[in-house]
């Protein structure tokens, strides 16, 4: 319960952030319109190009030999999808840290900074992809001790690659430089072993369950046209969780990111609870 409580003291603190920088929001849907967009040119263009011409084959053998023909479309589509998501973080962060220091950063400013980085976030998405791509294909070929193995070298790279974000909007850095960069300072703040920390998808898994009411609700209620309604409501619900939970977290990440480098603490967070978003092993 310590690292939920943490959790929500944090993310609690970033929203009274971002509800006095409400514009940020806009990243977060800007990413999510391209990303969508993205994701039905590249993956209907490769269906198109690669899938079978009749019904989908059963057999394991075609399926096999299906996957192997879409897997470099799938590769793109991570590579692209990762590299607007990276884009917009970017801008995200530069404006939070901007603005958490007092200044008074416009999202073009925000977007025109992502802009300049674009080759180091292209080339930061291409050694991300590779890398989820290798952990995956870890996880099925070598079963049960595989799955173990991606799993730790995932949660080492989580942790390794948590400041590349703010790296690449400060520094302007390359991909390799970036990682070693927020590696240092992971390390140099919370040591080389990580006991536990905040965790935000396990507060975003409870905050969405009670999107699932409303259609339960509604169909008990109103039949059909109650659960096509309470469907409706739960999908803008989820849909304003994402886009305010990804700003929230884009501005801890930009004060987490200030206070491990400089130790300082940005108006409306609180020091103790940044020191301990990590817990390092035996404190």
């Amino acid at each position: 319960m310590g690292t939920l409580s943490r959790t929500w003291d944090l993310m609690g603190q970033s929203f009274r952030v971002l509800k006095s920088d409400k514009e940020l929001m806009w990243l977060p849907v800007l990413s999510a319109i391209f990303c969508l967009m993205a994701t039905v040119i590249i993956g209907g263009s490769g269906f198109l190009l690669m899938g079978p011409t009749g019904p989908i084959p059963q057999d394991v053998a075609s399926q096999k030999l299906f996957e192997q023909q879409m897997a470099p479309w799938i590769f793109l589509l991570y590579v692209v999808n990762y590299s607007l998501s990276v884009y917009f973080n970017v801008a995200l962060v530069a404006i939070a840290l901007n603005r958490l220091s007092g200044g008074n950063a416009t999202l073009s400013d925000g977007l025109q900074l992502a802009w300049d980085r674009k080759w180091s976030i292209l080339q930061w998405a291409l050694l991300s992809a590779t890398i989820g791509m290798l952990l995956q294909a870890i996880e099925r070929r070598v079963g049960f001790l595989g799955r173990l193995v991606a799993g730790f070298i995932g949660v080492m790279w989580t942790l390794a690659s948590f400041f590349v974000v703010p790296v690449l909007a400060v520094q302007g850095v390359g991909p390799v430089e970036a990682l070693s960069k927020s590696g240092h300072i992971f390390r140099q703040r919370w040591g080389e072993q990580v006991a536990g920390g905040f965790s935000f998808q396990l507060l975003f898994f409870l905050l969405a369950l009670p999107g699932a009411l409303p259609p339960l609700m509604g169909v008990q209620r109103f039949g059909l046209s109650g659960l096509l309604v309470g469907f409706t409501i739960s999908v803008i619900y989820w849909v304003l969780l994402a886009v305010v939970g990804s700003a929230a977290r884009g501005i801890f990440v930009a004060a987490l990111y200030r206070y491990a480098t400089d130790q300082s603490v940005p108006p409306g967070f609180d020091r103790g609870d940044l020191a301990g978003a990590f817990q390092a092993k035996g404190r």
